[in-house]
């Protein structure tokens, strides 16, 4: 009895071997994206003497030779969009989204919107049912003011579906003759044996499962990731330095967002002169405070204009006038410091009178005292 069961239990595993033999061949074909939410399973094939050793899969078989008659509007192609669209309104936009991915019968995934530089910019990733995939892009069009970027992709996973399929039937089929091995297992280290390969049958069944469920969803529902910026042209600016000596240059760097790319800059220093670089250097040779205007042009003709009122303060640089006069300063302020002294010494005279008597006396007794033969 016990001989007969490890030889079934033998045989077991050969028939689960030739029914995972060709899961490394269909692994390798194609874009195998359920491997980002799914462990990939692998099977250690084990060929037995007086046992075939196990087929594998040709494209255009099916699994153990069978020709694959699946037609070309039953394959499984899982399809993605992504696009970047130029809006007048984000938040309406954002709306008209959502209402869109709920009657194309599909589901928004995320969203977000943010602000920066009083420009907003959002996204949102969206599911529709597949077959609405062309309508769905055309309509996202028609929301546009431009559509900035678009890019589609498609992935056929029907024969990756038929394998896991196949695999999936001869693991039920092993899991049921297992059972019937366990209720004629006798002693203990049987029943544990074959415990162990109905738990490892299990759990190929159940990944098996989860990969199944995860082709069937994308395919049958097309993901679209959408990213909007507002046609709305922004125009801001900085400069590198605002306190600046006469003679000195100042690097200014513009913001722009929104609006449609090439841009045309129109820079005013508000010292009466001009630039049309993007980031000009300019150089103030005058004193004073001055208002610096910029003007930006897109390509469609929209404009934006961003000023900033006695942004750049100039102060006198080093002349020759100058450096003559911080000299005159410097001795004049000497001057004045050296007639603040005399002056304390004057005050203060009374206390030197006394210390010099004092010290005249004590010189004139050392000077009187008799000297030791």
């Amino acid at each position: 009895m016990k001989k007969l069961i490890f030889g079934l239990l033998i045989v077991m595993l050969v028939f689960v071997a030739v029914g995972c033999a060709s899961s490394d061949e269909v692994a390798s074909e194609g874009d195998t994206g359920w491997q980002d939410n799914y462990v990939t399973m692998t099977t250690t094939q084990t060929v037995v003497s007086g046992y075939p050793a196990p087929e594998t899969m040709s494209p255009d078989k099916g699994f153990g030779g069978i020709t694959d008659t699946t037609t070309t509007t039953d394959r499984m192609v899982i399809r993605n969009a992504y696009l970047t669209l130029v809006v007048d309104n984000i938040t309406s936009v954002m709306s008209q989204i959502t209402t869109l991915a709920t009657n194309f019968g599909g589901y928004v995934v995320n969203s977000n919107v943010g602000e920066n530089q009083d420009q907003l910019y959002a996204s949102i990733s969206f599911r529709v049912l597949a077959e609405n995939f062309e309508a769905t892009i055309n309509a996202l069009h028609n929301l546009a003011v431009n559509v900035k970027s678009e890019t589609t992709t498609g992935q056929d996973v029907t024969q990756e579906y038929t394998d896991l399929n196949s695999r999936l039937r001869n693991l039920e089929a092993s899991e049921t003759q297992l059972l019937a091995l366990m209720s004629r297992a006798g002693t203990v280290e049987e029943i544990l044996a074959v415990q162990q390969q109905l738990t490892n049958t299990r759990e190929q069944i159940e990944l098996i499962k989860g990969q199944m469920q995860y082709l069937e969803q994308s395919s049958s529902l097309a993901l679209f990731s959408v990213s909007l910026e507002q046609s709305k042209l922004v125009v801001q600016f900085t400069a590198d330095q605002r306190k600046i000596k006469s003679g000195a240059s100042v690097q200014f760097t513009p913001s722009v967002t929104g609006g449609f790319s090439p841009y045309t800059y129109e820079w005013t220093f508000g010292d009466g002169e001009t630039s049309n670089e993007a980031e000009p250097v300019h150089v103030y040779k005058s004193e004073g405070n001055f208002t610096v205007t910029l003007k930006v042009t897109d390509d469609k003709g929209s404009t934006a204009e961003y000023m900033r009122e006695d942004y750049i303060s100039v102060s006198a640089g080093w002349t020759a006038g100058s450096i003559v006069d911080s000299a005159w300063n410097g001795l004049v302020s000497f001057g004045h410091g050296l007639a603040a002294f005399f002056i304390g010494l004057g005050i203060f005279s009374p206390v030197w009178i006394a210390i010099l008597v004092i010290l005249y006396f004590a010189w004139w007794r050392r000077r009187k005292k008799p000297k030791k033969v």
